[in-house]
């Protein structure tokens, strides 16, 4: 059913206002700038999956034409492989949520169409109603400091000192041949002085797609937790039979200096170090495809790719493949998950070292956030640039691939420039400040 254009994230502003129910948000933050643009709202849950264990997810979607809209959290790799156990997150969430939904919009920017789907008319005009009565988006006036509340503590799983002494000993094992590249992480999570609701945990998504704008931006309300995301990063897409991953591997920070900008830009477009980790990663994608791919199929159709997002430049490539006639979506992610580029190559030895080395659950960071059904449709981000919030409590992470060629130092200030978005959405310059100005 065909409706009236509306702007999808006013239009999530209105349901954040009046809604109670779970739902999601997946936001084309970068539709100005990027060709064929899809952003989706879902609502009204019909049928959950909330389970620890791929084999139920998959029992309930394999073969379905039904779009099941969630997350699959980085451990769900532990059902594929065998990896080190690591202690729990701060925010311990199930490592899969899923929810088929009565009611999805689809909004396609460049068309400028906007299509329903749904069973019922009924729950549409209860939207239309909600919203009609909702407050216009333009009209909020909040300060974010009088929304959250202020920052009670923030902890992390290393120290400035023990990061750059622990990529020390990654480049030394690097050394002995023991692998090429890891993906080391930092989390960070700590409390506010108050509770967070949905009204607050939506404004700091549109305070982080203000400032941090992403084509895979997502909102999720899952139970009492707040997932808040503003990813750049595609993990896979699966449409027509056709199978597309965009790994970013390979970053420098943007400057308010125009011409030191486009130096920072040329420089990661010309770092060898950079070129080089960028080249693991897509061997490593190409490899993983291959298994539920058409023989010849797979193909990179853009390597070394640089986008200048607001706070960053990143260096990404595409690959491309053809699904064999019997590879379902389900196939896919088990051959894929997680995306290479939060893993380090090899694979599964980068993994190890990296669990052994954080020591604690990444949870839905790493892991993926998206739609997918059990045979032929997937559209799932890697889970980068994201707070989670439960209660008073809020985490995020970031990191990046370590290599011997890897300089301590700017590693330190790289995971400080990817969070930079976050900090600021969060108002904790004065807790990290001290680390961004090592």
């Amino acid at each position: 059913m065909k409706l009236a254009w509306q702007n999808p994230l006013h239009l999530a502003q209105k349901i954040a206002d009046s809604y109670n129910e779970d739902w999601v948000f997946l936001y084309s933050g970068l539709h100005k700038k990027i060709k064929n643009s899809t952003s989706y709202i879902a609502l009204f849950p019909r049928e959950k999956i909330i389970c620890d264990n791929f084999k139920t997810a998959e029992a309930k979607i394999k073969n379905g034409k039904e779009k099941w809209f969630g997350y699959l959290s980085y451990e769900v790799a532990h059902d594929f492989e065998k990896l080190p156990k690591t202690k729990k997150s701060f925010i311990n969430l199930p490592k899969i949520h899923l929810i088929n939904f009565s009611l999805i919009l689809e909004f396609d920017h460049d068309k400028k169409i906007l299509t329903a789907i749904c069973d019922d008319k009924k729950i549409l005009k209860q939207v239309q109603d909600d919203e009609a009565r909702s407050t216009k988006h333009e009209a909020r006036k909040c300060h974010p400091e009088l929304v959250l509340g202020s920052i009670k503590n923030i902890y992390s799983n290393f120290t400035d000192k023990s990061y750059l002494k622990t990529i020390a000993n990654i480049r030394e094992m690097i050394a002995k041949g023991d692998f090429y590249q890891t993906n080391l992480t930092r989390k960070f999570f700590g409390e506010f002085t108050q509770k967070q609701n949905q009204q607050s945990s939506f404004q700091l998504f549109t305070d982080l797609v203000k400032s941090s704008p992403a084509n895979y931006s997502s909102f999720l309300r899952l139970d009492k937790n707040f997932i808040v995301s503003s990813s750049p990063e595609l993990f896979l897409e699966i449409k027509n039979g056709r199978i597309i991953s965009r790994p970013v591997k390979g970053t420098m920070p943007r400057s308010a200096n125009a011409k030191e900008d486009h130096k920072n830009k040329l420089a990661l477009k010309n770092s060898a170090k950079e070129r080089a980790e960028n080249l693991m990663i897509v061997d490593l994608v190409r490899n993983d495809l291959s298994r539920i791919c058409k023989a010849g199929s797979v193909a990179v159709k853009k390597l070394f790719t640089i986008t200048s997002y607001k706070n960053i430049h990143h260096m990404s490539s595409e690959i491309h493949g053809i699904l064999n006639k019997n590879s379902s979506t389900i196939d896919a992610i088990k051959a894929t998950f997680p995306a290479g580029s939060m893993t380090g190559a090899p694979k599964i030895k980068a993994m190890e070292i990296a669990a052994k080395k954080e020591k604690m659950d990444r949870g839905i960071y790493s892991g993926c956030i998206g739609f997918l059904d059990g045979t032929s449709k997937a559209n799932l981000s890697v889970v980068i640039r994201t707070l989670i919030l439960q209660g008073k409590k809020f985490e995020f992470q970031t990191g990046g691939a370590i290599t011997f060629n890897s300089d301590s130092q700017a590693e330190l200030l790289e995971i400080f420039s990817k969070a930079k978005a976050i900090i600021k959405a969060l108002d904790a310059t004065s807790f990290l400040q001290f680390s961004q100005q090592k």
